[in-house]
C-alpha cells in the first residue's frame, strides 16, 4: 500500500477506549489522536538520518527506551519508495493497537515480537503510541528494507515426501520474511491472497510472454491483450503479473512487447498494477535495452534470473560468483544506468530432483546459498539493489526452503554483514562421495568374485537432475545382486558433533534399464546413530522433461531412485553401510540385477 508522509501509533486498549466499539467510532478516535499525536510529534521529534547496515537495509529508527510513558513519537524518513519493516518489543499490561496514517496495522508477532512491513512513499513518517496507561518500550526498529519475493505459491516439492508447501507450511517457515507472494492465479488462492493483503504485502501471478517460442509472430496488440486478461490484472485483489521469461531473441518480437509495456503503463485503468519481467541476462540489443527503459520508465522491477550451481574442484567459490554476479551486475549497470533500484536478483535454490543446482556431494549447498546472499549484501557492485527473490519452491527441499527464509532475515531484514552459516563449505564426512576416485576410501564386501566395481555412465548425472550439465556424476558404485548374500560398502561418516542432525542422501538407477519405473531394492544403514524413519524415505522419480539424454526426454522417461535418510549423531563417528538387498534376510529384487549409486552425501540438516 502505497502513502504519503504519515504516523503509526499504537494504542492500549482499556479504560475510555474500551467503549470504542463499533467501527466509526474506533475511525473517529484514530484520526483525534493521529491529529493529537502529529502536533506533538512536529514539536518534539527529529527524524534521524537513514543509517545503512548493508547494501540491501538501513536503519531508519532504532529506540530503546526502558522508562515508561503514555504518549512517544518518533520520526523517521524513508530514502526512497519501498518496503520498510517496523520491529516492536513493549511491555505492558494491554495489548496494543499499530496505526499507521490512521489505519490499523495488524501485529505480525515473530519470536515474540510484534512486526509490520509496509510499501511506503519517500519521505517523513512517524511511529507513534499513546496509551491510557504507561508501556515500556524494549525496543523500536524500523529497517528500510528490499523487495523479498517467494515463488510460487501452490508449487509444492517434485519429492512429495518433503510435504506439501502449504500455507501452514509458509506461515511457520516463510511469510514473516518476505513482502511478495507470487502465485498462478488460481481462484483457491483468493483465501490466502485476502490474508496476505490484510498484512499491507503483495500478490502477484505468473504469466507467460505471447510469441515467445521460435519461429511465433506477435505485435503489441496482441501481447497487451494477452497481459491484461491475466487473472493478475483482472481479479481486484492481485498486484499484477511476472512474465516468464524473456531471452535474447527477434527483435521484431522485442518492439511488440515494448509497445505493449508502455501502453500498460499509461492505462489509467491498471493504476497500482505492476509488470515484472523475468530476464536471463544484461541487455545485448538496443531493443532489449527499449524493452527495459519501458519497463523501468513505469517504475516496475525486472526479475534478473541466477541460478548457479556449486563450483567444480578447480574452481572457487569467490570465482565463480565473480563470473556469475559481480561481473554481469556491472554490465547490467553500464547497458541500463539506474537498473539497480528496479533490478531483484532471482536466486535459483534447487536442490532435488528432477533438477539441481547442487550438483556436488562434496560441498555444502546451504552455505554456498549463504556466500551468495553475503555478496548481494555487502559487496559495493550491489549497493542500491532493489529485490531479492527465491526459485523454485517446487524444485527445492524443505530444509532448503527454511534456510533461505533465514537467509532472507538475516541479511534482508536484521541488516547482517557476516555470513549466517557457521558449518564449512566443503564436507569431509564421506569421502569419495561421487565415486570419482573408483572405490577409494570404501571397504568392499562383494557377495561373488567382481560383483563389485565402480563404473561411468554416460548421461547418468544429467538424467539425475544435476544442472547445468556436467560430466560429474557420471561415475557410480556398480553392484550385481547375488541370491547367495548381498553386496555391499561400507565407510565411517567422521566429524559428527553429538546431537545434531545431519542428513544422508543418495541416487541410485538400473545400470542395465533405466526405462523401468520401481524402487529399488536397496538398503542404507547407518550405525552409531539414532536415524528417524519418520523423516527417511527412497522416492522414485523420472528425468526432468528437458533433461534429455540418448532415447530418453519428456515422453520417455529414465526411471531412478531418490534416498533420503535424516539421522542424530550419538558420537562423533558413526558406520554407513550400502547394501543391494533390502533387508538382511531378503534380496528384495531379481538376482543378476544391477544397481548404480553415486551422490553420497552426508551433511548437517537444518533442525
Amino acid at each position: 500500500m502505497t502513502v504519503g508522509g504519515g504516523s503509526v501509533i499504537a494504542e492500549g486498549v482499556s479504560g475510555t477506549n474500551a467503549c470504542l466499539k463499533t467501527a466509526g467510532a474506533a475511525a473517529a478516535a484514530a484520526a483525534l489522536m493521529f491529529a493529537a499525536s502529529a502536533r506533538h510529534s512536529d514539536a518534539a521529534s527529529v527524524a534521524p538520518e537513514p543509517k545503512p547496515l548493508n547494501n540491501l537495509v538501513s536503519e531508519l529508527l532504532n529506540v530503546s527506551q526502558p522508562a515508561s510513558d503514555f504518549e512517544i513519537s518518533f520520526d523517521f524518513t524513508n530514502p526512497r519508495d519501498g518496503w520498510v519493516w517496523v520491529s516492536g518489543t513493549f511491555r505492558g499490561k494491554q495489548p496494543l493497537k499499530i496505526w499507521l496514517d490512521g489505519q490499523e496495522l495488524p501485529n505480525e508477532p515473530h519470536s515474540g515480537t510484534l512486526e509490520a512491513m509496509r510499501f511506503l512513499a519517500k519521505g517523513r513518517h512517524g511511529l507513534r503510541r499513546q496509551t491510557d496507561q504507561p508501556i515500556q518500550i524494549q525496543s523500536l526498529r524500523v529497517h528500510a528494507i528490499p523487495e523479498l519475493a517467494f515463488a510460487n505459491f501452490g508449487a509444492n516439492p517434485h519429492v512429495p515426501e518433503f510435504g506439501k508447501y502449504d500455507w501452514p507450511f509458509l506461515k511457520a517457515h516463510v511469510l514473516a520474511n518476505i513482502n511478495v507472494m507470487v502465485g498462478y492465479g488460481t481462484t483457491n488462492e483468493l483465501s490466502f491472497v485476502k490474508q496476505w493483503k490484510a498484512m499491507g504485502r503483495r500478490w502477484i501471478m505468473e504469466c507467460g510472454v505471447p510469441g515467445l517460442s521460435p519461429g511465433a509472430k506477435i505485435t503489441g496488440a496482441e501481447t497487451e491483450k494477452s497481459w491484461l486478461t491475466q487473472p493478475g490484472i483482472t481479479e481486484p485483489l492481485l498486484d499484477g503479473v511476472i512474465a516468464d521469461e524473456f531471452v535474447d531473441t527477434d527483435p521484431s518480437k522485442y518492439a511488440a512487447w515494448t509497445e505493449a509495456v508502455q501502453n500498460m503503463s499509461t492505462n489509467p485503468a491498471l493504476a497500482g498494477k505492476r509488470f515484472y519481467p523475468y530476464f536471463t541476462a544484461p541487455p545485448a540489443s538496443p531493443t532489449n535495452r527499449a524493452f527495459l527503459k519501458a519497463v523501468m520508465d513505469a517504475g516496475w522491477p525486472v526479475a534478473w534470473e541466477r541460478y548457479l550451481s556449486e563450483p567444480r574442484d578447480d574452481d572457487t567459490i569467490e570465482g565463480k560468483l565473480d563470473r556469475h554476479l559481480r561481473k554481469p551486475i556491472a554490465a547490467w549497470r553500464q547497458a541500463m544506468p539506474g537498473i539497480e533500484q528496479h533490478l531483484i536478483v532471482c536466486l535459483g535454490t534447487f536442490s532435488l530432483p528432477p533438477e539441481s543446482l547442487d550438483v556436488s556431494p562434496s560441498a555444502n549447498y546451504k552455505v554456498f546459498l549463504d556466500q551468495q546472499m553475503n555478496l548481494l549484501a555487502t559487496d559495493p557492485a550491489f549497493a542500491g539493489l532493489y529485490g531479492v527473490m527465491s526459485y523454485l519452491s517446487a524444485y527445492t527441499d524443505e530444509e532448503t526452503i527454511r534456510w533461505m527464509s533465514r537467509l532472507f532475515r538475516h541479511y534482508c531484514i536484521e541488516g547482517k554483514t557476516n555470513l549466517l552459516s557457521t558449518d564449512p563449505y566443503l564436507l569431509t564426512h564421506i569421502s569419495n562421495s561421487d565415486f570419482e576416485d573408483g572405490l577409494k576410501g570404501w571397504m568392499v564386501n562383494e557377495a561373488e568374485p567382481g560383483s563389485v566395481a565402480a563404473r561411468k555412465m554416460d548421461g547418468f548425472s544429467w538424467l539425475q537432475g544435476r544442472y547445468p550439465r556436467t560430466p560429474r556424476g557420471n561415475s557410480v558404485l556398480w553392484m550385481k545382486r547375488s541370491l547367495k548374500r548381498p553386496n555391499f560398502v561400507s565407510q565411517k561418516i567422521q566429524g559428527l558433533n553429538p546431537g545434531r542432525l545431519y542428513s544422508l542422501r543418495m541416487y541410485s538407477g538400473d545400470f542395465q534399464d533405466l526405462a523401468v519405473e520401481r524402487k529399488h531394492a536397496i538398503a542404507i544403514k547407518v550405525s552409531g546413530a539414532d536415524v528417524l524413519p519418520e523423516k527417511s524415505f527412497q522416492h522414485v522419480f523420472a528425468n526432468c522433461y528437458s533433461h534429455r539424454w540418448g532415447p530418453f526426454d519428456d515422453k520417455h522417461r529414465a526411471w531412478m531412485n531418490y534416498h533420503w535418510v535424516i539421522f542424530r549423531a550419538t558420537h562423533k563417528q558413526a558406520l554407513l553401510r550400502i547394501s543391494d538387498w533390502a533387508s538382511e534376510q531378503e534380496p528384495g529384487g531379481p538376482a543378476g540385477q544391477e544397481l548404480m549409486m553415486n551422490f553420497v552425501q552426508v551433511q548437517p540438516y537444518l533442525d
